[in-house]
Protein backbone atom coordinates (compact mmCIF):
# COMPACT_ATOMS: atom_id res chain seq x y z
CA UNK A 1 0.00 0.00 0.00
CA UNK A 2 1.65 3.39 -0.89
CA UNK A 3 1.91 6.36 1.14
CA UNK A 4 -1.24 7.79 -0.30
CA UNK A 5 -3.63 4.78 0.55
CA UNK A 6 -2.58 5.30 4.21
CA UNK A 7 -3.62 9.03 4.50
CA UNK A 8 -7.35 8.39 3.61
CA UNK A 9 -8.27 6.55 6.80
CA UNK A 10 -6.06 9.04 8.95
CA UNK A 11 -7.61 11.90 7.70
CA UNK A 12 -11.25 10.26 7.81
CA UNK A 13 -10.32 9.19 11.55
CA UNK A 14 -9.66 12.94 12.39
CA UNK A 15 -12.69 14.04 11.37
CA UNK A 16 -14.77 11.72 13.64
CA UNK A 17 -12.39 12.94 16.37
CA UNK A 18 -13.56 16.41 15.64
CA UNK A 19 -17.15 15.80 15.39
CA UNK A 20 -17.29 13.54 18.65
CA UNK A 21 -15.60 16.53 20.78
CA UNK A 22 -17.74 19.05 19.08
CA UNK A 23 -21.02 16.67 20.47
CA UNK A 24 -19.67 16.89 23.42
CA UNK A 25 -18.86 20.54 24.08
CA UNK A 26 -22.68 21.54 22.98
CA UNK A 27 -23.54 19.04 25.72
CA UNK A 28 -22.01 20.27 28.25
CA UNK A 29 -22.75 23.55 27.18
CA UNK A 30 -26.41 23.01 27.29
CA UNK A 31 -26.67 20.98 30.72
CA UNK A 32 -24.51 24.72 31.99
CA UNK A 33 -27.43 26.48 30.85
CA UNK A 34 -29.74 24.37 32.06
CA UNK A 35 -28.44 24.78 35.24
CA UNK A 36 -27.46 28.53 35.55
CA UNK A 37 -30.55 30.56 32.93
CA UNK A 38 -29.60 33.54 32.21
CA UNK A 39 -29.31 36.16 35.18
CA UNK A 40 -31.39 38.41 32.98
CA UNK A 41 -34.45 36.47 34.27
CA UNK A 42 -34.88 37.77 37.22
CA UNK A 43 -32.40 40.75 38.47
CA UNK A 44 -32.59 41.01 42.05
CA UNK A 45 -30.44 42.61 44.62
CA UNK A 46 -29.34 40.61 47.86
CA UNK A 47 -28.74 43.15 50.97
CA UNK A 48 -28.70 41.97 54.71
CA UNK A 49 -30.75 43.55 57.19
CA UNK A 50 -27.71 45.31 58.58
CA UNK A 51 -26.59 46.85 55.40
CA UNK A 52 -30.67 47.80 54.99
CA UNK A 53 -30.63 49.94 57.80
CA UNK A 54 -27.60 51.72 57.47
CA UNK A 55 -28.93 53.28 54.13
CA UNK A 56 -31.94 54.12 55.66
CA UNK A 57 -33.92 51.32 53.12
CA UNK A 58 -36.77 51.13 54.37
CA UNK A 59 -40.22 48.77 53.88
CA UNK A 60 -43.81 48.70 54.60
CA UNK A 61 -46.76 46.47 53.45
CA UNK A 62 -48.45 47.46 50.59
CA UNK A 63 -52.79 47.88 51.39
CA UNK A 64 -55.56 50.50 50.37
CA UNK A 65 -56.18 53.83 51.76
CA UNK A 66 -57.55 57.46 50.72
CA UNK A 67 -56.03 59.39 47.45
CA UNK A 68 -57.05 62.83 48.13
CA UNK A 69 -56.46 65.85 45.27
CA UNK A 70 -55.76 69.04 46.23
CA UNK A 71 -55.90 72.52 44.45
CA UNK A 72 -53.24 75.13 45.73
CA UNK A 73 -54.62 79.06 46.05
CA UNK A 74 -53.30 81.78 47.86
CA UNK A 75 -54.35 85.13 49.74
CA UNK A 76 -53.74 86.78 52.82
CA UNK A 77 -55.04 86.61 56.18
CA UNK A 78 -57.65 89.32 57.76
CA UNK A 79 -59.71 90.62 60.89
CA UNK A 80 -62.68 88.68 61.62
CA UNK A 81 -65.33 91.31 60.87
CA UNK A 82 -68.01 89.54 63.89
CA UNK A 83 -64.78 89.84 65.83
CA UNK A 84 -64.27 93.08 65.68
CA UNK A 85 -65.77 96.35 67.59
CA UNK A 86 -65.83 100.08 66.81
CA UNK A 87 -66.46 101.68 70.38
CA UNK A 88 -68.04 105.28 70.18
CA UNK A 89 -69.39 107.48 73.58
CA UNK A 90 -73.26 106.14 74.14
CA UNK A 91 -74.19 109.95 74.91
CA UNK A 92 -72.28 113.06 73.75
CA UNK A 93 -69.78 114.88 76.06
CA UNK A 94 -66.85 115.52 77.23
CA UNK A 95 -63.86 113.06 77.63
CA UNK A 96 -62.74 113.43 81.59
CA UNK A 97 -60.17 110.54 81.58
CA UNK A 98 -58.49 107.29 79.12
CA UNK A 99 -57.65 104.36 80.71
CA UNK A 100 -56.31 102.33 77.79
CA UNK A 101 -53.79 102.89 74.95
CA UNK A 102 -53.45 101.53 71.21
CA UNK A 103 -52.06 98.19 71.26
CA UNK A 104 -53.43 97.48 74.99
CA UNK A 105 -55.02 94.20 75.57
CA UNK A 106 -58.35 94.43 76.99
CA UNK A 107 -61.14 91.87 78.45
CA UNK A 108 -64.89 92.78 77.67
CA UNK A 109 -66.31 94.93 80.39
CA UNK A 110 -63.11 96.84 81.56
CA UNK A 111 -63.45 100.67 81.02
CA UNK A 112 -61.94 101.96 78.63
CA UNK A 113 -62.67 105.67 79.17
CA UNK A 114 -64.85 108.20 81.45
CA UNK A 115 -67.53 110.02 79.78
CA UNK A 116 -69.19 113.43 81.19
CA UNK A 117 -72.34 113.87 79.25
CA UNK A 118 -73.49 117.00 78.09
CA UNK A 119 -77.04 116.83 78.70
CA UNK A 120 -77.01 115.53 82.89
CA UNK A 121 -73.46 116.18 83.55
CA UNK A 122 -73.05 112.94 84.87
CA UNK A 123 -69.75 111.09 84.14
CA UNK A 124 -70.25 107.41 82.60
CA UNK A 125 -67.62 104.55 81.82
CA UNK A 126 -67.35 103.45 78.18
CA UNK A 127 -66.39 99.62 78.38
CA UNK A 128 -64.84 97.10 75.82
CA UNK A 129 -67.79 94.91 74.10
CA UNK A 130 -65.38 91.93 73.75
CA UNK A 131 -61.80 90.89 74.70
CA UNK A 132 -59.48 91.42 72.52
CA UNK A 133 -56.33 94.16 71.04
CA UNK A 134 -56.93 97.91 71.04
CA UNK A 135 -56.01 98.53 67.23
CA UNK A 136 -56.99 101.92 66.98
CA UNK A 137 -57.59 104.27 69.38
CA UNK A 138 -59.04 108.90 68.97
CA UNK A 139 -59.60 109.51 72.07
CA UNK A 140 -58.11 111.72 74.78
CA UNK A 141 -59.06 113.12 78.16
CA UNK A 142 -60.55 116.81 77.40
CA UNK A 143 -61.80 116.04 73.89
CA UNK A 144 -65.29 116.23 73.06
CA UNK A 145 -67.25 113.43 71.28
CA UNK A 146 -70.73 112.57 70.14
CA UNK A 147 -70.81 110.17 68.13
CA UNK A 148 -67.41 109.19 66.58
CA UNK A 149 -64.83 105.95 67.18
CA UNK A 150 -62.89 106.17 70.45
CA UNK A 151 -61.08 103.12 70.38
CA UNK A 152 -61.72 100.08 67.52
CA UNK A 153 -60.71 96.54 68.99
CA UNK A 154 -60.39 92.87 67.54
CA UNK A 155 -60.69 89.71 68.93
CA UNK A 156 -57.58 88.13 67.14
CA UNK A 157 -58.25 84.69 68.38
CA UNK A 158 -60.42 83.89 65.37
CA UNK A 159 -59.14 85.62 61.65
CA UNK A 160 -59.76 84.85 58.47
CA UNK A 161 -58.00 83.91 55.19
CA UNK A 162 -59.15 85.46 52.05
CA UNK A 163 -58.12 83.48 48.91
CA UNK A 164 -58.60 84.49 45.51
CA UNK A 165 -60.41 81.97 43.10
CA UNK A 166 -59.00 82.74 39.29
CA UNK A 167 -61.82 81.01 36.29
CA UNK A 168 -59.77 78.33 35.79
CA UNK A 169 -59.94 77.31 39.59
CA UNK A 170 -63.93 78.17 40.12
CA UNK A 171 -65.44 75.30 39.24
CA UNK A 172 -63.82 73.14 41.46
CA UNK A 173 -63.87 75.19 44.40
CA UNK A 174 -67.05 74.82 46.90
CA UNK A 175 -68.23 76.02 50.47
CA UNK A 176 -67.49 73.72 52.90
CA UNK A 177 -64.31 71.54 51.44
CA UNK A 178 -61.30 71.50 53.51
CA UNK A 179 -58.46 73.55 53.44
CA UNK A 180 -55.51 73.24 54.91
CA UNK A 181 -53.95 77.04 55.91
CA UNK A 182 -49.91 77.34 55.79
CA UNK A 183 -47.21 80.33 56.29
CA UNK A 184 -43.79 79.09 56.37
CA UNK A 185 -43.85 76.59 59.50
CA UNK A 186 -47.06 77.59 60.84
CA UNK A 187 -50.04 75.31 59.53
CA UNK A 188 -53.92 74.85 60.34
CA UNK A 189 -57.18 73.42 59.36
CA UNK A 190 -60.51 74.89 58.09
CA UNK A 191 -62.89 74.94 55.76
CA UNK A 192 -64.08 77.37 53.24
CA UNK A 193 -67.07 79.32 54.44
CA UNK A 194 -68.20 81.56 51.82
CA UNK A 195 -67.63 82.55 48.31
CA UNK A 196 -67.67 86.08 47.40
CA UNK A 197 -67.17 88.18 44.23
CA UNK A 198 -64.54 90.65 44.14
CA UNK A 199 -65.75 93.98 44.53
CA UNK A 200 -62.12 95.47 43.05
CA UNK A 201 -63.37 94.27 39.19
CA UNK A 202 -60.11 92.27 38.92
CA UNK A 203 -60.54 88.65 37.63
CA UNK A 204 -61.18 85.86 40.77
CA UNK A 205 -63.63 85.12 43.57
CA UNK A 206 -63.08 85.04 46.79
CA UNK A 207 -63.01 82.46 48.94
CA UNK A 208 -62.70 83.08 53.19
CA UNK A 209 -61.70 80.67 55.96
CA UNK A 210 -62.42 81.19 59.10
CA UNK A 211 -60.17 79.36 61.56
CA UNK A 212 -58.83 79.62 65.10
CA UNK A 213 -56.06 81.40 66.34
CA UNK A 214 -55.16 80.38 69.99
CA UNK A 215 -51.86 81.22 69.92
CA UNK A 216 -51.87 84.24 68.50
CA UNK A 217 -49.19 83.45 66.03
CA UNK A 218 -51.08 84.43 62.83
CA UNK A 219 -51.86 88.03 62.21
CA UNK A 220 -53.42 90.34 59.76
CA UNK A 221 -51.67 91.12 56.14
CA UNK A 222 -49.79 87.55 56.58
CA UNK A 223 -49.26 85.84 53.32
CA UNK A 224 -50.96 82.48 53.45
CA UNK A 225 -51.22 79.44 51.03
CA UNK A 226 -53.78 76.63 50.89
CA UNK A 227 -54.60 73.29 50.17
CA UNK A 228 -58.14 72.70 49.35
CA UNK A 229 -59.25 69.21 49.18
CA UNK A 230 -61.12 68.85 46.19
CA UNK A 231 -62.05 65.17 45.65
CA UNK A 232 -61.49 62.12 47.82
CA UNK A 233 -61.44 58.46 46.96
CA UNK A 234 -60.89 55.23 48.54
CA UNK A 235 -58.33 53.09 46.32
CA UNK A 236 -58.01 48.81 47.07
CA UNK A 237 -54.25 49.49 46.66
CA UNK A 238 -51.92 52.54 46.59
CA UNK A 239 -47.83 52.83 47.52
CA UNK A 240 -46.10 56.07 48.30
CA UNK A 241 -44.68 58.20 45.37
CA UNK A 242 -40.97 57.74 47.05
CA UNK A 243 -41.84 53.72 46.71
CA UNK A 244 -41.93 54.46 42.41
CA UNK A 245 -38.88 54.05 40.10
CA UNK A 246 -38.31 54.14 36.53
CA UNK A 247 -36.62 51.19 35.60
CA UNK A 248 -35.73 49.54 32.27
CA UNK A 249 -38.07 51.87 30.79
CA UNK A 250 -40.83 51.16 33.08
CA UNK A 251 -42.25 52.50 36.27
CA UNK A 252 -41.42 49.39 38.78
CA UNK A 253 -41.75 49.06 42.83
CA UNK A 254 -39.18 46.77 44.54
CA UNK A 255 -40.58 43.97 46.63
CA UNK A 256 -38.95 42.46 49.71
CA UNK A 257 -38.78 38.79 50.29
CA UNK A 258 -36.02 38.32 52.85
CA UNK A 259 -32.86 39.35 51.93
CA UNK A 260 -33.67 39.65 47.82
CA UNK A 261 -34.94 42.89 46.88
CA UNK A 262 -36.54 42.68 43.32
CA UNK A 263 -38.01 45.25 40.78
CA UNK A 264 -41.74 44.82 40.18
CA UNK A 265 -43.27 46.68 37.09
CA UNK A 266 -46.57 48.63 38.27
CA UNK A 267 -49.87 49.85 36.36
CA UNK A 268 -50.80 53.31 38.04
CA UNK A 269 -54.33 55.02 38.35
CA UNK A 270 -55.06 58.32 39.96
CA UNK A 271 -52.67 59.94 42.22
CA UNK A 272 -51.76 63.06 44.56
CA UNK A 273 -49.05 64.72 46.36
CA UNK A 274 -48.29 61.66 48.44
CA UNK A 275 -49.57 58.40 46.72
CA UNK A 276 -50.18 56.58 43.58
CA UNK A 277 -52.84 53.84 43.13
CA UNK A 278 -52.17 50.62 41.87
CA UNK A 279 -54.41 48.65 39.36
CA UNK A 280 -51.79 46.23 38.21
CA UNK A 281 -48.51 44.14 39.21
CA UNK A 282 -48.61 44.11 43.06
CA UNK A 283 -50.57 42.62 45.50
CA UNK A 284 -51.66 43.88 48.89
CA UNK A 285 -49.97 42.55 51.92
CA UNK A 286 -46.52 42.69 50.03
CA UNK A 287 -43.52 44.13 51.16
CA UNK A 288 -42.26 46.90 49.21
CA UNK A 289 -39.49 49.55 49.40
CA UNK A 290 -40.69 53.06 50.62
CA UNK A 291 -37.89 54.78 51.49
CA UNK A 292 -34.13 55.08 49.42
CA UNK A 293 -35.51 52.54 46.56
CA UNK A 294 -33.15 54.72 44.58
CA UNK A 295 -30.13 52.29 45.80
CA UNK A 296 -31.80 49.43 44.91
CA UNK A 297 -32.10 50.71 41.23
CA UNK A 298 -28.33 51.74 41.01
CA UNK A 299 -26.96 48.52 42.48
CA UNK A 300 -29.32 46.40 39.57
CA UNK A 301 -27.82 48.99 37.47
CA UNK A 302 -24.53 48.80 38.11
CA UNK A 303 -24.80 44.58 38.06
CA UNK A 304 -26.34 44.83 34.98
CA UNK A 305 -23.63 47.25 33.14
CA UNK A 306 -20.59 44.79 34.63
CA UNK A 307 -22.13 41.23 33.05
CA UNK A 308 -22.92 43.16 29.67
CA UNK A 309 -18.63 43.41 29.29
Amino acid sequence: MNKRDMSLPYFLMLIVFFIVNMLSVKAVVADDEHEHPNHHEEEVAHIDEDMASLNSISTAVASGGDISKTMTLYGIVTLSPEHTSHVTARFAGRITRVYVEYGDTVKKGQVLASVESNSSLQTYNVTAPLSGSVIAKHANAGEVVSEQTLFTITDTSTLWAELKVFPSQASLINSKQTVVLQSDDMQTRSVISQLLPNTSGEPFRIARVKFKNPDDNWFPGLLVGAQVLIDKREVNLRVPLSALQQYENKTVVFIKEGDVYKPLPVALGIQDDQYAEVLEGLNAGQEIVTENSYLIKADLEKDGAEHSH
